[in-house]
């Protein structure tokens, strides 16, 4: 089957066009995402480019060649930066001349602008180079969970070696010396669908890989609290039930602490919200930093926190819990506020195998820190008379454990 070229050439660039405009709507409507005005601004210079390429030898040749070329460098160049948007790094606007100075500067020399075969090979190696920084852009931020990354990047990559392998074919294959004409060289059909597709890929993937980031952070705001940044209660509560259920033959146990600020309700009265809002925070921020790896942690409600993770006996639970409180205790807060946390901890054990029955005990440690003047760590095996039962590698044994002081 003939390919119709001015038909195939009319269809690029208007498809190319209509997908611009298509990013640059998408953009208008969700200005938080620059990147989609870029990309869109990137796809109508591309149509331009095209379609300037197509009318030469209608149209001066300065125009249908080194414009027209230029108008595509810069915007495969707006590409890379709209990467560079998309995932909030530094960007700058000058790059994206690099290329276009170096065609204009190639064109100049007369050997090179007489000779369309040096020209193919120069423009070509060029967006080659370019596409593969885009690609590397947006491969760059492969640790944030986008489906539709990884494609984008391998499509970018893939047009760049394609643009970069014509070189050397044109080289072994050269176009008659003379010929302007697009409709001469065999490549063009190709080149042209080839561009076709592109466009339709990678405005497609791109649009796909703002929507999956939307979804991803409506999503995580429903799963974080929003003052402290760690998980909410139902994101804690869906994690605990996970690593409950996730059975482990190594030894150790689960352990579950409930966390209380004391005389909370005080700081509100006493200073405001705001200050309140600032022990919320410097809290979670403390308890992050202690916490070692494999650690769940998260804010169940009001000045409430709750930890939960596998630890090889009680020691080393209440070891981990007195290190939270001792962190808080020495924090520096403004005004008069002196910083205390009450803590509640229970391990899991041959009475309490469920996360209910482990959060139910941790409550009732907690109820214990409290009324025996807060700033404590109790244990939910802890007696009244201050000793308690810890369980390791299955056996229950008797020691005495230290009352921890009022004060760090």
């Amino acid at each position: 089957m003939r390919l119709d070229i001015p038909t195939l050439a009319m269809v690029t660039v208007f498809v190319t066009a209509l997908l611009g405009g298509l990013l640059v709507f998408a953009g208008l409507q969700n200005r938080a995402v620059r990147a989609l005005m870029t990309w869109g601004g990137a796809f109508l210079l591309c149509a331009l480019g095209v379609a300037l390429v197509a009318v030469r030898g209608m149209v001066p040749d300065w125009i249908s060649i080194q414009f027209a070329n230029v108008a595509v460098l810069i915007g495969l160049g707006l590409v890379w930066v709209g990467a560079r948007q998309f995932d909030g790094r530094e960007t700058r606007v000058a790059m994206v001349a690099v290329a276009p100075l170096i065609w204009i500067a190639a064109c100049a020399v007369p050997d090179i602008r007489a000779d369309i075969n040096l020209r193919t090979v120069t423009v070509t190696t060029l967006s080659g180079l370019v596409a593969f920084a885009a690609a590397y852009e947006v491969w760059r931020g492969r640790s944030e969970p986008l489906m539709s990354r990884w494609p984008t990047a391998i499509t970018l990559f893939v047009y760049g070696a394609i643009m970069i392998a014509r070189a050397p074919v044109t080289l072994m294959v050269p176009q008659p010396a003379g010929e302007y004409q697009f409709t001469a060289s065999v490549f063009y059909p190709l080149l042209s669908f080839a561009t076709l597709l592109f466009s339709v890929v990678i405005a497609f993937l791109l649009l796909n890989m703002t929507k999956e980031r939307t979804e991803l952070r409506h999503k995580t705001a429903a799963l974080v609290d929003p003052l402290t940044g760690v998980p909410n209660r139902r994101a804690f509560l869906a994690g605990a039930e996970q690593m409950a259920a996730d059975p482990r033959a190594d030894g150790t146990a689960l352990a579950v602490m409930l966390f209380d600020l004391d005389h909370f309700k005080s700081i509100n009265d006493r200073l405001g919200h705001a200050a309140g809002d600032a022990v919320l925070m410097n809290f979670a921020a403390t308890a992050v930093r202690s916490f070692g790896d494999g650690v769940l942690f998260g804010r169940i409600g009001g000045e409430e926190f709750g930890a939960i993770m596998r630890v090889s006996n009680l020691g080393e639970a209440l070891a981990i819990a007195e290190q939270v409180r001792r962190a808080f205790a020495v924090t520096d807060l403004a005004g008069d506020i002196v910083p205390t946390v009450s803590i509640g901890v229970a391990l899991e054990n041959e009475t309490t195998m469920t996360l209910a029955a482990l959060m139910a005990a941790a409550d009732r440690a907690l109820y214990r820190a409290k009324a025996k003047g807060r700033n404590r760590v109790a244990s939910a095996m802890t007696s009244e008379d201050g000793a308690s039962i810890a369980s390791a590698d299955g056996v229950l044994e008797r020691r005495e454990w230290r009352k921890l002081p009022a004060t760090a």
